[in-house]
């Protein structure tokens, strides 16, 4: 038996009762009759054991809001119903944690196979639904041309919706370029919004701009100011231990702190951690003799929000006088910079 995640999501209208057993398909006619102003999710697994849990979660303002759980029974089905208030991004993960699998909600009928790396095969789903699920695809695999994309279809909601989520791999003057690429008429989507909100923050940070400060603690509690760092170039490296790619990244930047210590470069870690142990514990493992700072309340923290942080690592190069010099900066640039 494949190990596959069968998952039914109907739109319903009143008290029509469209429930029906997973694998079993619906005609044409009754896709079209099942439109409605909520949805039904229906799942199967052969793959997770009984008493397992599926969390359904909303994605917006930048925030995955949890919206229900259901626990897998006896024969391996579980059940969502609700309604979703616009057309929205939505995730699905097991037991709360891990890999999300992204779906778009609009209330349309959808049927989908979720297998056990999280993937959707969709049999069944409205136009924008499927659309939304290639935009993915493409964009999992490093193959969304966003400047392409965008020309060709200017008016696509799912657009703003990677456009905004990707935003941190774009220079500011091309990240503006790309929204001028997006039509008047999603003015009032919440995705084109946080990307508006991103590229206004953005817009405070280029280089030449005095960085501004952020509310940062060390390890013991007390304030760190950036001011405190006058004197020689900074390193702003945002990161935090749960983060893979920051681990990744861990040798390099050891590497370059014993190289560059003494020749007028200073490092500053501000961690997103919430679980202060596990930062402290990462801190000690992986070396880190340069001062530390936590930035408390992870992405709605102070430092995230003035630095338009959408991703780490992201690393932020000052001056000696506590001026921006690069953003987003990779370590080649890095010792180029550094050495002029």
């Amino acid at each position: 038996m494949k190990k596959l995640i069968s998952l039914l999501a109907l739109g319903l209208i009143g008290c029509q009762n469209t429930q029906q057993q997973a694998g079993t398909a619906a005609s044409t006619t009754e896709t079209a009759a099942l439109a409605g102003d909520h949805y039904v999710i229906e799942g199967t697994t052969p793959v997770y054991p009984e008493g397992a849990r599926i969390f359904l979660y909303r994605y917006k303002d930048r925030a995955y809001t949890p919206v229900d759980s259901t626990a897998i029974d006896a024969q391996g089905h579980f059940r969502f119903e609700g309604k979703t208030e616009e057309p929205l991004v939505y995730a699905l993960r097991l037991n709360g944690s891990g890999t999300r699998a992204h779906l778009y909600l609009d209330n349309s009928p959808v049927e989908l196979i979720l297998n056990p790396n999280w993937n959707f095969e969709f049999l069944r789903s409205s136009d924008a639904a499927q659309l939304f699920e290639r935009y993915n695809r493409m964009a999992i695999n490093n193959a969304l041309d966003l400047n392409k994309e965008i020309k060709e279809a200017p008016t696509s909601p799912h657009l703003a919706y990677f456009l905004a989520r990707n935003a941190y791999k774009y220079d500011y003057d091309t990240l503006v370029a790309l929204r001028k690429g997006l039509d008047a008429s999603l003015k009032d989507n919440p995705y084109l919004k946080e990307l508006d909100a991103a590229i206004a923050q953005l817009a405070k940070i280029q280089p030449g701009a005095e960085a501004p400060e952020i509310d940062l603690v060390d390890a013991q509690g007390k304030k760190v100011s950036l001011k405190d760092f006058r004197g020689k170039k900074l390193l702003i490296d945002f990161w935090a231990s749960w983060c893979p790619d920051c681990r990744k990244a861990s040798p390099e930047l050891v590497a370059l702190y014993k190289e560059y210590k003494d020749k007028g470069l200073e490092i500053l870690s501000v961690s997103l951690d919430e679980d202060t142990n596990a930062w402290q514990a990462t801190i000690s493992k992986d070396q880190y003799t340069w001062p530390q700072a936590l930035a408390k309340g992870v992405w709605k923290s102070n430092a995230a929000q003035t630095y338009a942080l959408r991703w780490i690592p992201t690393a932020i190069l000052l001056d000696k006088d506590g001026k921006i010099l690069k953003r987003t900066i990779h370590v080649g640039e890095l010792k180029t910079m550094i050495n002029n």
